[in-house]
C-alpha cells in the first residue's frame, strides 16, 4: 500500500488531533480495522472510514483510494457514532458460525 497526505493538512492534523497522519498507515493496517464507506462523496471520489484500536482507545483514519495509494485525509480519536459502529460491527464478526 502506498500512503501519501497533503503536509498542510498533516500538520493541521497535528494541531487539531495530536497525531500525524502517517498514523493512518497504521490505523488501516491494523488486523481488526473495519473499512466504511463514508457518507461523504467528494469531487467523485468516495471516502472510507477505518476505525481500530490503538493504546486502549479507538482512532479513526478517514482517506480516498487512488488505486493503489491511500491518501489520508484526517485521523483522530473515534467520535461516539464511530465507536457504536466498530462496536457493533466486532459484535457482528464474533456472533457468525
Amino acid at each position: 500500500m502506498d500512503v501519501e497526505f497533503d503536509s498542510v493538512k498533516d500538520a493541521i492534523n497535528r494541531d487539531k488531533h495530536g497525531v500525524s497522519l502517517a498514523f493512518g498507515a497504521r490505523i488501516v493496517d491494523h488486523p481488526v480495522a473495519i473499512e466504511l464507506p463514508s457518507s461523504r462523496e467528494i469531487d467523485g471520489e468516495i471516502r472510507y472510514k477505518a476505525p481500530a484500536p490503538f493504546d486502549e482507545r479507538l482512532w479513526t483514519a478517514v482517506f480516498v483510494r487512488r488505486g493503489t495509494t491511500i491518501r489520508f485525509i484526517s485521523v483522530g480519536k473515534s467520535n461516539d457514532g464511530e465507536r457504536r459502529l466498530y462496536k457493533d460491527r466486532v459484535k457482528g464478526r464474533s456472533e457468525r458460525p
